[in-house]
């Protein structure tokens, strides 16, 4: 094995909290990996490495699960369609915010909305991300 194989790319705190804090200031907007690892000053395939390893998920999979759960306090407090709420968190589409959605939670955004309305669920025990 080669040191690249053993030694996992390790970034200072301070860069993953400016990736982090990028990507949540910016999550209605398209993201690209080149866009987070500049706000963290480093060349992508450093920056996703070490993300990977300081997070335990791709820094993709990350803005993923954080759009999907700004949608969902969306979809229980703004009133807002599947269609508003969709584009309102980064989604380009209606149907791959559909899709990634039922994913993650195991139930498409409308059904995942009227089961938590109706059982009065709070959110953070409502339809939790499955990894």
């Amino acid at each position: 094995m080669t040191d690249r194989q053993t030694n996992p790319v390790m970034l200072a705190p301070w860069r993953i909290k400016r990736a982090v804090d990028f990507i949540e200031m910016n999550l209605a907007t398209p993201l690209h990996l080149a866009d987070i690892a500049r706000a963290a000053g480093l060349s992508p395939m450093h920056f996703a490495a070490g993300f990977r390893s300081a997070t335990g998920l791709s820094p993709h999979a990350y803005l993923r699960n954080r759009r999907i759960e700004r949608a969902k306090r969306k979809l229980l407090s703004d009133g807002l369609s599947i269609d508003e709420i969709a584009f309102n968190v980064g989604f380009r589409s209606q149907s791959h915010f559909i899709t990634v959605f039922r994913h993650l939670t195991g139930q498409p955004p409308a059904r995942w909305r009227r089961c938590c309305i109706k059982n009065g669920s709070p959110l953070q025990e409502a339809g939790q991300i499955h990894q």
